[in-house]
């Protein structure tokens, strides 16, 4: 019985569960931001790439701080924008951001140092 009412917790929880997608969608990220070029900000394969050179085991938590109280003067090329913050995010979500985030990383162009992100 435990195991049919903990299954059916889990069941529930992953439908619920937003996809990366959908909360970019739903907070305008690709506004600013776009997958593998620069816009407005960083792109979110910059971000990931350079975050995991400079941050290594910290990099998810990096991210995670960044988007929910956003962050300024961290990439040299984009120093006069602002990411603002996205305090009512759940963790869920900034986890969800962070993972895909992360995930784009093969797709920067340089190393990610100094003034290339």
């Amino acid at each position: 019985m435990k195991k049919i009412i903990l299954s059916s917790i889990l069941l529930t929880v992953g439908l619920y569960a937003q996809s990366a997608q959908e909360i970019i969608d739903a907070n305008g990220c690709l506004t600013c931001h776009a997958v593998a070029s620069k816009k407005a900000a960083p792109a979110f394969a910059g971000i990931g790439k350079r975050n995991k050179r400079f941050e290594g085991d910290n990099a998810k938590t990096t991210i995670m701080s960044s988007i929910k109280n956003g962050s300024q003067g961290k990439y040299p090329y984009f120093s006069e924008s602002a990411m603002p913050p996205y305090a009512s995010l759940s963790t869920d979500e900034l986890n969800t951001l962070a993972d895909y985030i992360l995930a784009q990383s093969s797709k920067a162009k340089g190393r990610g140092g100094k003034g290339r992100y």
